[in-house]
């Protein structure tokens, strides 16, 4: 009897300390997911377009044709009507190979409630293909501006010294009139201790 009675206290004991501490075990594990450092911020309406083809409701918008004014986007743009010829690459520099959390600001792309998934939207990070948690978009509730841009973590990557390059692209689904789409970009997030720079294409919204 006087052992449960030490296990009992001992468990409430723990319980406040954590309390005190001001989180759980969960809010730490989500804690240490994420790197340390800076957040660099880039943007999609800044990659290179020139050469994409896209996938709009009416004809195919190509090139600089990608990039869209949304006053709910950041810096203004966002890149959209995206399909399988118009991967949306950025090229990311550090100087230091380094860990860090990827984060992507997406849109509905106007497709209505839609699944991604490491299947139906690739991205890649140096060649490589990462694996994210699976999540969804959805055109909000505003009927005038159906983007509903959201921030999606991609989880951790690895960057190494130099060049880096960051490919989104749509993959196997079947959510544009039965052709493969991707969400819209808004742009990149990443945070880390190095420290990164991507060269922007202006021109793209001048």
């Amino acid at each position: 009897m006087k052992k449960k009675v030490i296990a009992t206290l001992l468990m409430v004991a723990t319980m406040v300390l954590m309390t005190a501490c001001g989180g759980s075990t969960e809010s730490e594990s989500e804690t240490t997911e994420e790197a340390a450092g800076t957040e660099f911020i880039f943007e999609a309406e800044y990659t290179v377009l020139e050469g994409l083809e896209g996938l709009g409701v009416s004809g195919s918008p190509t090139g600089i044709g990608l990039a869209k004014e949304n006053a709910k986007a950041s810096n203004g743009f966002y890149v959209g009507e995206l399909g399988t010829k118009s991967p949306i690459s950025f090229v990311i520099t550090s100087d230091a190979d380094t860990t860090a959390t990827l984060k992507a600001v997406l849109g509905s792309n106007t497709l209505g409630n839609c699944t991604w998934n490491p299947t139906s939207f690739v991205v890649t990070v140096n060649g490589e293909a990462i694996q994210y948690n699976e999540f969804t978009t959805d055109n909000g509730t505003d009927a005038s501006n159906q983007e509903n841009f959201k921030t999606k973590n991609l989880g951790e990557i690895n960057l190494k010294a130099g060049e880096n390059v960051i490919v989104f692209t749509a993959g196997e689904n079947t959510y544009r009139s039965n052709m493969p789409s991707a969400p819209s970009i808004d742009c990149l997030k990443i945070t880390t201790n190095a420290v990164l720079s991507m060269e922007d294409v202006v021109e793209n919204i001048e």
